[in-house]
């Protein structure tokens, strides 16, 4: 590859195969209705104006944040 460039549908695959949640990432309301869904973490993050630290916590924790929201990986 020396010298050549990759295509941005060859980003855009690379990108993909390279998320942890590759189905995305869901924001549920505590009776465990899903509210909206994003295509990874950072996306998330940004909606809710925060760290995706903080959200990479709550996914991994299953934790309630703000006592309003619950973050879980989208399922098939």
């Amino acid at each position: 590859m020396f010298g050549k460039k990759h295509s941005e549908t060859a980003k855009a695959a690379m990108s993909e195969k390279k998320h942890k949640y590759p189905l995305g990432v869901g924001l549920y309301d505590l009776d465990g209705n899903l509210i909206l869904t994003f295509k990874n973490n950072v996306e998330l993050a940004k909606y809710l104006k925060i760290s995706k630290v903080t959200v990479g916590k709550y996914l991994n924790s299953g934790l309630i944040y703000n006592n309003i929201y619950r973050f879980k990986p989208i399922q098939e």
